[in-house]
């Protein structure tokens, strides 16, 4: 039987943790965006030598499951940071660094393979006769692909790009792992004491849904503004 004060009490906790995951979530969804944007750009034009070393590195970090990625980072920083520091003559010791920027580069590492994608996806839907149409009037090839490209491809990705953002909200509840006190962690660890674990994970799912309907309402949001400029059917 759930017991409503220890429910109550590993709540507040995860609740504490949700800046620390909207921080990893929103770095990280930014940090893939620009990124996973001059990978599609790349794959989907096909950029001599740099298309084909892309497609490996994306098709081998999609082989590797999440926490195994978060795991060997954490390793590798653990391992090799004081030989990283030596090398560049620092003045900083393994203390220095807050564990939050590890994770984010491990996320990024999780996340970048599935956004470049959904990207890539974005500017294959958009038919090559609109960059002609740009050319047309004048406009050069950057114009074009700001003023034309961009926001009929924003449109076209709005619904798999919130997917992949709700998957990254999810992935961040591993990165205690890594010894990063997020919402989950913070509810398990409220539930130490009284050993009421099943409070904690229920208390964790409640704050990752609404988390998540927030994110879908958001997404409307962009749906609808990106929608403008499309004459809807009647």
């Amino acid at each position: 039987m759930i017991e409503g004060r220890y429910f109550i009490l590993c709540l507040q906790a995860a609740i504490e943790k949700i800046p620390k995951n909207l921080v990893m979530c929103l770095a990280t969804l930014v940090i893939c965006t620009i990124l996973g944007m001059f990978i599609a750009l790349a794959r989907t034009y096909r950029v001599p030598v740099l298309a084909p070393v892309l497609d490996a590195l994306i098709a081998l970090c999609k082989a590797f499951p999440a926490n195994l990625i978060l795991l060997i980072c954490i390793m590798v920083y653990t391992y090799k940071f004081n030989d990283f520091i030596a090398f560049f003559h620092l003045n900083m010791t393994i203390r220095d660094v807050d564990l939050i920027y590890i994770a984010i580069f491990a996320l990024c590492i999780v996340a970048l393979p599935g956004i470049s994608e959904v990207l890539r996806s974005g500017l294959l839907a958009i038919p090559k006769g609109q960059f002609e149409a740009g050319y047309a009037v004048g406009m050069t090839a950057f114009q074009t692909f700001r003023d034309i490209i961009l926001p009929q491809m924003f449109r076209v990705v709005v619904p798999t790009l919130t997917n992949s953002t709700l998957s990254l909200m999810k992935t961040t509840a591993l990165v205690n792992v890594m010894g990063v006190s997020d919402i989950l962690k913070g509810a398990t660890d409220a539930a130490q004491d009284a050993y009421c674990f099943l409070e904690a994970y229920l208390a964790a799912a409640i704050v990752f849904w609404v988390i998540g309907i927030i994110i879908e309402q958001i997404s409307k949001a962009l749906e609808r503004y990106f929608s403008k400029s499309v004459k809807q059917a009647v």
